[in-house]
């Protein structure tokens, strides 16, 4: 066996070898009975099969809509161009929309980046972290602060998604297909996602609650995201926007100019 190289160079070695980028490291392996580039082969399928596993697991929706097949090939290209740089694969998979936007095979299938971005931001909502929802106190307080001095800050768990297709109805419609599928190319759906009693929960909203609700969680005044929202529709209420934010415990405090309420 020949001398081996330093530690680095022995390291970045094997992982070429797991990417399936040559077999130098083989040289430097006790085979023990087994020839070592096989041994290197089997390493290098059992990473493919967990990353992969990983990956349907994120992409749940994704999957069922391409199929197992096509779903082995996508994630053979995305592990190699974006490798794994962490042994906790929970961010394993946060480019795979931008990477299913241009590849060339589903790039007629326009809504199916979206699609991997409700899947992943299902996945990003359910391991967020935990807050406290504000009480009746805070609410209370916070109900005769001037709009234009209050912001609220917003569950953790809560994001937002703003699609030209109908990327939740598609993904309702995957949980239980039957009837006839959703048109993909149809309205355009404004989604929330959050965690709640341990599961995450979706739902449509209009798109001026939906600008209300981004407007808040970037940290602009109440006065401020209200005003986006009726930039989009005249007729926009406030109070039952809050009110349902507030049912739902994703607000978590309210803030003044002088600080916490």
């Amino acid at each position: 066996m020949p001398a081996v190289p330093r530690l680095r160079e022995l390291q970045q070695q094997f992982a070429d070898a797991l990417r399936g980028r040559g077999e130098a490291v083989a040289r430097y392996i006790d085979g023990a009975g087994l020839e070592p580039a096989a041994r290197v082969r089997i390493y290098r399928n059992a990473v493919a099969a967990t990353q992969t596993a990983a990956l349907r697991d994120s992409y749940a929706t994704v999957y069922a809509l391409v199929g197992e097949e096509f779903f082995e090939v996508l994630a053979d290209r995305y592990r190699e161009q974006y490798p794994s740089t962490c042994g906790n694969l929970q961010k394993f998979g946060g480019a795979m929309a931008e990477f299913i936007a241009v590849m060339p095979e589903v790039r007629h299938l326009s809504y199916l980046a979206d699609v991997a971005r409700l899947d992943w931001l299902r996945q990003s909502a359910a391991l967020a972290a935990d807050a406290r929802p504000a009480d009746v106190t805070a609410s209370a307080a916070a109900a005769v602060v001037p709009p234009e001095s209050l912001r609220i800050r917003l569950h953790p768990s809560l994001h937002l998604l703003q699609s030209a297709h109908a990327v939740l109805s598609i993904f309702r419609w995957c949980q239980a297909p039957t009837g006839p599928a959703p048109r993909p190319d149809g309205d355009a759906e404004y989604v929330l996602l959050w965690r709640q009693d341990g599961d995450v929960t979706m739902t449509r909203v209009e798109a001026a609650t939906y600008r209300c609700i981004e407007s808040l969680g970037a940290g602009r005044d109440v006065a401020s995201a209200w005003a986006t929202a009726t930039a989009v529709d005249p007729q926009f209420d406030l109070e039952p926007c809050l009110r349902d934010l507030l049912t739902r415990g994703l607000i978590v405090e309210f803030l003044n100019e002088d600080g916490s309420t």
